[in-house]
């Protein structure tokens, strides 16, 4: 139940924005102006959308012998979760987003790469692949 209401309400923050979801805005600019609690309720949702996006996926991936990728889906789904998002709190990524966005160059970045980027750092990623990811992503919208 506790899920679901924070689920809820990081879908009223967005929703509050006066944006929709897939216009562009969703960046640094927007994040620093939200409250903490904001920001938790954000990244916990975009967690919970994962787990959507993942659902969707699957129920599209074929239902036929010559058609069912849906076991290579779940695979890459897991190896991706395990490996990027197993040990890292929705704390961890608010204060990723946090220092990654406090680099002044990093404003346009949308929240869906900042997110990765943040998460690549929480585990490790080679500095030089970060400021690449980083590179790539100031600038593009959706």
């Amino acid at each position: 139940m506790k899920l679901s209401f924070t689920f809820f309400l990081a879908l009223a923050a967005l929703a509050s924005s006066g944006r929709s979801i897939a216009q562009t805005g969703h960046d640094g600019d927007w994040w620093r102006g939200l409250s903490l609690t904001t920001r938790q309720n954000v990244v916990t949702g975009f967690l919970d959308g994962m787990a959507l996006g993942h659902n969707l996926t699957l129920m599209g991936a074929g239902n036929s012998s010559d058609t069912d990728c849906r076991t290579n889906i779940a695979q890459s789904y897991s190896y991706v979760r395990n490996r990027y998002f197993r040990n890292v709190t929705v704390g961890d990524l608010v204060s990723a987003l946090d220092q990654l966005y406090s680099e002044s160059d990093n404003g346009s970045i949308i929240i869906g790469r900042a997110v990765w980027i943040a998460v690549n750092r929480l585990v490790g990623t080679n500095p030089d692949e970060i400021q690449k990811l980083i590179l790539q992503s100031r600038g593009v919208g959706y």
